[in-house]
């Protein structure tokens, strides 16, 4: 049997996942307030968008696997290349890319008159989620679909973790170890720790200074300095952890402070030195930010790749009486069967990534959802009427509003700027909000959200009677209010 690896990027219909060789996901766009219309009918044909003068057709690939048509789902659009073909899916948001072995994936048929959408289904390593891998020729050779060719260059690949239109931006997580700024694409990021304990270990010594207890496992501890050859991270007893998902397990960086997520220009990202840096692959060139501050930029291609790094990911073992076990398939999958939680609240298995932040109580929201988080500006206009407007500042060209979330939520007190972070969300209509928090926590993964449906209320009684989503583990996790920041950016803009 063949153990060569290969790439899918995966992202979310609304109903369920699914994967696409990553050489046929050409780029993803933001979802368009209409579409244009077709001189053409096809079952799950919702019009067409124009990209950069091509006119591109969309299906909504939950209609055509037969759910019931809502108009709750999709913010952005996955343009697939198959052959030199071109066509457009309708998608909730992008989770990223895997790698999947040839015979981790399972061959599926379909029974009855509907046509075969999906090829193969696999279980993701990282979380255990159930992915359908796409046909990409079945789809577009369905009855009345309209394909258009595709004359232009193809590209190399995208950066997943960033869903704007635009190219040449990638959007990356900056770190602090003591004195030397280190960053990595988002897309690389498993998750976050806010706090890190070190356990002492068997595998102490050189690039391992320990363990961590994450998911029942005792996970290898890496000081990323050491591992670079530029010293070690002082352990001031506030090391933060960055987890990075290697093809046989996890590893922790070791690191003094997350400080922002940033969407930069790929134009920003600096060759290294000729000489005085270590050839190991690991840093691929050096960024500069807008504040002046320089990091170093991390290949987390090359970390995946690293066996020594790859075989200390193999080494983290259960805990003692915590013995993990993989959840089924039939309840990892985002269309599992509902289930009662708390207080007869009905709740759904997710496992996704949240950024949890302070808003005069703990809150967390999808990390999809932002696309950068800044410092609060030095620069910005203030705005001192009274309400949840701050202030305005610029930033890539527009003119963005610094909206108090705290205020928005019913919390009268108002952010620090000195301490507060601005998050990002871009509007479908191109408009760019900030929301303004008054302290960040960290990435997190969920383990489950609430399903029922909620009323539009004010955004006020968002924290009392909003739905909730557990963040952490099962048994040591903390339920903690669901804030959907792009609803809120909707309700402002048609205030």
């Amino acid at each position: 049997m063949s153990s060569i690896e290969a790439l899918y990027g995966v992202f979310n219909t609304g109903r369920v996942r699914v994967a696409l060789p990553l050489d046929e996901l050409r780029e993803v766009i933001m979802r368009p307030s209409s579409f244009t219309a077709l001189p053409v009918t096809a079952e799950g044909l919702l019009g067409a968008v124009n990209l950069r003068h091509v006119v591109i057709p969309v299906l909504d690939l939950c209609r055509l696997a037969g759910y019931e048509e809502t108009d709750e789902f999709g913010k952005v659009i996955v343009i697939v290349s198959r052959g030199d073909q071109l066509f457009g899916l309708l998608a909730e948001e992008i989770e990223g890319v895997t790698r999947i072995t040839e015979e981790a994936l399972l061959e599926t048929s379909v029974a009855g008159d509907r046509p075969a959408l999906f090829s193969h289904t696999f279980e993701r390593p990282e979380d255990g989620e159930v992915v359908s891998l796409l046909d990409a020729q079945a789809i577009s050779q369905l009855p009345g679909v309209p394909v258009v060719r595709d004359s232009g260059t193809r590209g190399t690949g995208i950066e997943l973790g960033d869903i704007n239109s635009d190219n040449s931006r990638r959007t990356v997580l900056l770190l602090r170890c003591g004195p030397i700024g280190l960053c990595i694409d988002v897309g690389h990021v498993h998750s976050v720790i806010p706090q890190l304990t070190v356990h002492p270990s068997p595998l102490d010594g050189g690039t391992c200074r320990g363990v961590v207890h994450l998911h029942d496992k005792a996970v290898p501890a890496v000081d990323p300095l050491h591992m670079l050859g530029l010293g070690s991270v002082p352990d001031d007893g506030n090391l933060r952890g960055l987890v990075i998902a290697l093809p046989r397990g996890l590893v922790v960086l070791t690191v003094s402070d997350i400080a922002d997520i940033a969407s930069v220009p790929v134009g920003d990202v600096l060759p290294l030195p000729p000489v005085g840096m270590r050839k190991d692959g690991f840093l691929t060139g050096v960024l500069r930010i807008e504040s002046g501050d320089q990091h170093l930029l991390l290949d987390g291609e090359a970390l995946r790749a690293d066996a020594e790094l790859d075989a200390l990911s193999n080494l983290g073992v259960s805990l003692p009486g915590k013995e993990h076990v993989a959840p089924p398939a039939s309840v990892t999958s985002k269309v599992a069967e509902e289930s009662e939680g708390p207080d007869g609240r009905r709740v759904v298995p997710s496992v996704r990534k949240f950024l949890t932040y302070n808003v005069g109580m703990e809150a967390a929201t999808p990390l999809g959802q932002i696309t950068e988080i800044v410092p609060y500006p030095q620069h910005a206009i203030a705005l001192d009427g009274g309400g949840p407007l701050l202030g305005i500042f610029t930033h890539r060209r527009l003119s963005v509003p610094l909206l108090s979330l705290p205020a928005l939520l019913g919390i009268s007190e108002p952010p620090d700027p000195a301490t507060a972070r601005v998050l990002l969300i871009d509007a479908p209509t191109g408009e760019l909000l900030g929301f303004v928090v008054p302290a960040l926590h960290a990435i997190e993964d969920s383990v489950w959200e609430e399903s029922a449906q909620k009323e539009h209320a004010d955004p006020s009684a968002m924290l009392q009677r909003g739905p909730l989503v557990k963040i952490g583990t099962e048994a040591q996790g903390r339920l903690l209010p669901n804030i959907d920041l792009t609803e809120l950016a909707a309700a402002e803009l048609v205030a």
